[in-house]
């Protein structure tokens, strides 16, 4: 009998408060994405609208052979078909475990196209591969920021932005988050 009351005070002791020092992280981290996690939501489907401006334009230019506009066409797709149903049908979480199972999903669209430029390289638009590049990472961004890590993404992204400050990136996707930002501070501070 003292033995199991040696171990519910063990337990009480010093798994009980580890339990209030992980609910108080995950409260915090909630909390932190309800703050920022908007403004995410925001710089993100700003990227996704940039994507979709520059690959709507490498359709429209009559230089580009068929193989670079098939690829665009599937980018596209991939944004304005593919990921709304994702994130409608299986939420964030869901989606990226499903893309990491192999089920079709927009981030395993944009793998497929990845294998497909590493093919066809030589023939290949650079203008592509670096909107490939930068939409898959906006894909894992949207992922995360809505499953249940959602706190934790929008911590890891704010810092990165921060670095992205400090380090000015010349391409890439830091380049182009921090221009996203900017754009969107930019048309806050017209809008009052």
């Amino acid at each position: 009998m003292d033995y199991l009351k040696s171990i519910a005070g063990y337990l009480n002791y010093y798994v009980a408060a580890e339990i209030y020092y992980l609910a108080g992280a995950a409260f915090l981290m909630f909390i932190y994405s309800l703050i920022r996690g908007g403004v995410w939501r925001r710089i993100l489907a700003s990227s996704l609208d940039y994507h979709k401006f520059h690959l709507n334009m490498i359709m429209n230019d009559s230089a580009v052979d068929t193989k670079n506009r098939e690829l665009a066409q599937a980018m596209i797709w991939a944004i304005t078909r593919q990921l709304p149903d994702d994130i409608k049908k299986m939420g964030g979480g869901k989606a990226l475990l499903r893309s990491f199972m192999g089920e079709k999903t927009a981030l395993n669209t944009c793998g497929s196209i990845f294998y497909d430029i590493a093919r066809n390289y030589r023939y290949i638009d650079q203008r592509i591969v670096k909107l490939n590049n930068t939409l898959l990472g906006t894909f894992y961004r949207i992922f995360f920021l809505e499953s249940f890590l959602s706190g934790v993404s929008a911590l890891y992204m704010d810092i990165f932005l921060l670095k992205s400050f400090i380090f000015k990136p010349l391409e890439g996707s830091p380049k182009l988050y921090l221009e996203m930002f900017k754009e969107l501070k930019a048309s806050k501070m017209e809008e009052t």
